[in-house]
């Protein structure tokens, strides 16, 4: 593998990646809700991987889409052992839930990348692609915060590639856990940023430098507590990874 250079303005060499949208993972019939592991807003998170898409095509930027997927039962490896209710149903090649979800601005001219493991990078075209379409910097957004776009940013990050995380368009089924890793991301692996700042990135044509003002907005749709209540926890360091600093305490 070879090391990607770093550019004088890598906002101009993004595309944007979305991980996971598939109706097992984020619909109320797929196998994961079924399974009790529900996101809570798929409305609101589709509205915002939309505004994401947007922003990408007004610079001409690639969309990739990735998708989970298994051509069989012996495909799911060990996940299958760890998560029983994936033994023989869910996110198999050719049925409903391996399709994206409905309301997703998808266009003939995007990507797609088909993975079998948690990252898009695990014995999958993306390497090749990125490459080819000299991307050096991953706007990310979809499901599930903690397990797929976090094993992702890790691996773009061991080859050198930018991350930039949309953390009110990224989801998962705890809250805890999505607060987490949106903060453990944001430690040296990416930067967090609201989805404004995110498709602001996207929009830029490059011909002018930042303000340097900070972001703003942003409210996380990763899961909701037990009781029902809206996330909190650790929510103020989040937002202070919003920014863009890293913390590498």
């Amino acid at each position: 593998m070879t090391p990607r250079q770093p550019t004088t303005n890598p906002d101009r060499n993004s595309a944007l990646l979305l991980i996971d949208l598939q109706n097992d993972y984020c619909h109320p019939d797929g196998v994961f809700a079924t399974a009790g592991l529900r996101l809570t807003d798929l409305t609101t998170l589709v509205a915002r991987v939309n505004t994401l898409t947007a922003a990408a095509r007004s610079q001409h930027r690639p969309v990739i889409w990735v998708r989970m997927e298994w051509p069989d039962d012996t495909a799911v490896g060990l996940l299958a052992e760890r998560s029983p209710f994936l033994r023989e149903r869910g996110l198999r090649a050719g049925t409903w839930g391996a399709e994206l979800v409905a309301g997703l601005d998808v266009s003939p001219a995007d990507h797609t990348v088909v993975k079998s493991r948690f990252s898009a990078f695990h014995h999958t075209t993306l390497d090749q692609l990125l490459a080819e379409l000299d991307v050096t910097t991953l706007v990310l957004a979809g499901v599930r915060t903690d397990f797929c776009v976090e094993s992702t940013v890790r691996d773009a990050f061991f080859r050198d590639l930018r991350a930039v995380v949309a953390e009110d368009a990224v989801a998962g089924y705890f809250a805890d856990l999505h607060q987490h890793s949106l903060r453990l991301m944001g430690t040296v692996f990416a930067e967090v940023v609201p989805t404004a700042e995110a498709a602001r990135r996207l929009a830029d044509d490059g011909a002018s430098p930042p303000d340097g003002s900070a972001p703003t907005g942003g409210t996380s749709i990763g899961a909701s507590p037990p009781d029902g209540t809206a996330p909190t926890g650790d929510r103020e360091e989040a937002v202070h990874h919003a920014t863009g600093r890293s913390d590498a305490r």
